[in-house]
């Protein structure tokens, strides 16, 4: 069972047992076999690093993914159950030709997927991800008993154990003033929860967990820390015991949500703004490129260009973020939904972790300057914006609403950018934002304005077409 629609646009993400089973992850793992080789014609041996994170469902797809591969002649390298930033470390720093991780990410409970990338934990994405498609609808595999000039040997199974090298290269890139903080960790019983607790209390802090033992039925609540729902638990926790501060992570912990010593959150996209500032004030970056995704408060754009760097907008999706970055060369990437990119120092990808510990380094030194991050914000303009709003679309109609909006809401604003969805400038710091979700059943908006009335005229307009063809 294998569903084309699960071949999302920056991953591979569906429902276990109804859109995919394990049969589909093996033909994923012959797909994924077959590209690789076109991709790396020249190489006699392809080695693939594969890991999962605590999903119900991931033993039996990790097993036959690797089996698929290993039929293929690809030698597997079995990082067992990690963190996506781990696994993409492991790529960048063991010079493996591939790299997955089996995971749906923040998804519910029955999902599943497959984060594939290449060398350098390049992400498969887009038009790439579409050719693997086209592989296993060709059944165009790997043929050990015919294949040409390459090896016609099953592959090889080996493991490895990546966890103190991690710890120890972060550890050198960052800085922790010696502080007496308390913190708290939600890894939303995620993958997150057996290693970056760890990080903190080796980095000296007084770490308070929270489910951060791994369930893959997510029993306490979605390991997503964008909506602020999930970060309930967090903001009690932290209130209660008179903590300094509490991160949070999604379920294969490669995105960050932050909680203060009050019990406030904050939108990603403020955080990177934060994270930019930081970065730009050394001189050896000036100029340099900042990449976010056209969810983000106009305030980011602003703070970027006072600090001399580069604003670069692009569309939703950690891949596209990836993409950007390269391109442009960027120092710094994020989204809304918490994936943070460092590249200074570091390999670029989205590692939650390091991005939690550089706003840590923030938030300690902001605290011996008598400032948090609540305080820094209020010097911002003011600015009224809505959080993400998710409204509930079959997958299967989703594109073709959004297409109907996108083509109404032309009409009247033809200069509106449409590289993700439709994204309206109405002046003056005032914008609006529909799309679709890349990995479930969503349209999903956002707005922004300097009033509150603009704020709501903005939403008006915008919604009524949205209204109109659900």
């Amino acid at each position: 069972m294998l569903e084309k629609h699960i071949f999302r646009a920056y991953d591979i993400r569906g429902i276990y047992g109804e859109d995919f089973d394990e049969k589909g992850a093996g033909r994923i793992g012959k797909g994924y076999a077959k590209y690789l080789r076109k991709k790396y014609p020249n190489k006699e041996h392809l080695t693939v690093v594969v890991s999962r994170d605590g999903r119900n469902s991931g033993k039996v797809l990790k097993s036959a993914f690797i089996n698929a591969l290993v039929e293929s002649g690809i030698h597997i390298v079995d990082a067992g159950e990690l963190p996506s930033p781990m696994l993409y470390f492991a790529l960048c720093t063991q010079g493996y030709d591939g790299g997955v991780s089996i995971t749906a990410s923040h998804n519910s409970a029955p999902y599943n997927g497959f984060k594939l990338l290449s060398g350098g934990a390049h992400s498969i994405c887009g038009e790439e991800l579409q050719k693997i498609w086209e592989i296993i609808q060709e059944e165009d595999f790997i043929d050990l008993e015919d294949n040409g000039d390459y090896p016609s040997d099953l592959g090889t199974v080996t493991t490895i154990d990546i966890a103190e090298e991690y710890y120890t290269l972060l550890s050198e890139i960052t800085h922790f003033k010696k502080t007496n903080w308390k913190i708290a960790i939600d890894a939303g019983n995620g993958i997150a929860g057996p290693y970056y607790p760890e990080f903190f209390r080796r980095a000296g802090f007084d770490v308070t967990e929270l489910y951060c033992d791994v369930d893959g039925n997510f029993p306490n609540h979605e390991a997503d820390p964008e909506r602020e729902e999930n970060l309930a638990d967090l903001k009690k926790l932290v209130i209660e015991k008179k903590l300094d501060f509490g991160l949070a992570f999604d379920g294969d912990g490669d995105r960050v949500g932050v909680v203060d010593k009050n019990g406030n959150s904050f939108s990603a996209d403020l955080l990177l703004l934060l994270l930019a500032r930081e970065i730009l004030t050394r001189d050896e970056n000036a100029g340099g490129a900042i990449v976010y995704d056209l969810k983000s408060t106009e305030l980011l754009k602003e703070e970027i260009e006072k600090h001399a760097g580069k604003p670069v907008m692009c569309k939703t999706g950690h891949s596209f973020v990836e993409e950007e970055m390269e391109k442009h060369d960027a120092l710094l990437g994020g989204e809304v939904s918490g994936h943070i990119f460092l590249a200074e120092n570091y390999f670029g990808f989205d590692d939650a972790l390091l991005a939690a510990a550089k706003l840590l380094e923030i938030a300690v030194q902001l605290h011996e300057e008598g400032e948090t991050f609540t305080s820094e914000f209020a010097k911002l303009p003011q600015t009224f914006v809505t959080p993400e709003e998710k409204i509930p679309v079959k997958e299967s109609e989703k594109f073709s609403v959004l297409n109907k909006i996108i083509e109404e809401l032309q009409m009247h604003y033809p200069d509106a950018l449409t590289i993700d969805g439709i994204r309206i400038e109405f002046g003056e710091g005032a914008w609006g934002i529909v799309r679709a979700s890349n990995t479930s059943p969503y349209l999903t908006t956002r707005f922004e304005a300097r009033t509150q009335e603009k704020l709501d005229e903005v939403k008006n307009i915008m919604m009524q077409s949205v209204i109109k063809f659900l």
